[in-house]
């Protein structure tokens, strides 16, 4: 299987409170050479003895469900898959493509709201050779009726 190419870059955000906050977390992104954005999150649990989890044991957590991200392949994470879906099912009369890794079971719950819903359908094609999704619809075209023109 092919990889993107992925670049790391290191921001460290520290509020003015943060010592005061009972708990960590670590949000890790990363984006590929084609401008895909990808992302992994994790927050330090509680363990049997009730302590915290070992900042390195989150670290590893996060950098593994980023690195399982990017094996799957696709446009965005598998936890934005289904906003991703009902953005392209609400937008105009259009044909909109969109690739994705493996659907999660959130998002096959999702394009099932949309077809209900929405009367919106998605061809899905899978390719076996890169383990993706391409998923094809025309919008609805939906319109917000109460926003003003100017």
């Amino acid at each position: 299987m092919v990889y993107p190419t992925v670049v790391a870059k290191i921001f460290i955000l520290l509020p003015l409170s943060w010592h005061r906050s009972p708990g960590y977390g670590i949000s890790l992104v990363a984006e590929t050479t084609t401008g895909c954005i990808l992302s992994s999150e994790s927050a330090a649990t509680h363990s049997e003895a009730s302590e915290l989890q070992l900042p390195e044991d989150l670290g590893t957590q996060a950098a593994m469900s980023l690195l399982q991200e990017i094996k799957l392949g696709g446009v965005v994470n598998s936890t934005h898959q289904g906003l991703l879906f009902i953005l392209c099912a609400l937008c105009l009369e259009d044909v909109s493509k969109v690739r994705v890794g493996k659907l999660s079971s959130y998002s096959i719950k999702t394009l099932q709201h949309i077809k209900e819903f929405l009367g919106v359908q998605f061809s899905i094609k899978p390719n076996p050779v890169t383990g993706t999704v391409l998923l094809t619809c025309i919008g609805s075209g939906f319109q917000n009726l109460y926003r003003k023109v100017s």
